[in-house]
């Protein structure tokens, strides 16, 4: 409720978003598409097919910072709720949904179109 509703409500009127979802990041993920279909809308995935050292070069090339969490044991940030520090030698995405049987946040799993819509609510 906390990213899903606002962001369906921010994309309505659009019919295609760009993710930052990469392959490398494992589990589901290795099969992500550059291109697909999410809830009636296109969703574009333009690193997709990025290694991490491809990553990391593109950010040194261009002098981009890291994240400050990322130096604090964060190497995969999502919502304060869902998110905890990576122990040493845990896969980068271990943090994420720690202890539940859950692999990506309700932004990423597919839906109907108007599905989230029908949750009611002002969020």
């Amino acid at each position: 409720m906390r990213k899903v509703v606002p962001l369906d409500r921010a994309l309505g009127g659009f019919g295609a978003w760009i993710t930052g979802r990469k392959r490398f990041q494992g589990g589901d993920r290795l099969r992500l598409k550059v291109v697909e279909e999410s809830g009636g809308a296109l969703k574009f995935n333009p690193l997709a097919n990025w290694t991490k050292a491809e990553l990391d070069a593109y950010a040194a090339e261009h002098d981009l910072p890291a994240h400050p969490l990322v130096a604090q044991g964060f190497p995969s940030i999502g919502c304060w709720p869902c998110t905890q520090p990576v122990e040493e030698g845990e896969d980068a995405r271990a943090g994420r949904w720690k202890g539940l049987d859950k692999t990506e946040c309700g932004i990423h799993v597919a839906r109907a179109p108007g599905a989230v819509a029908d949750m009611g609510g002002d969020i």
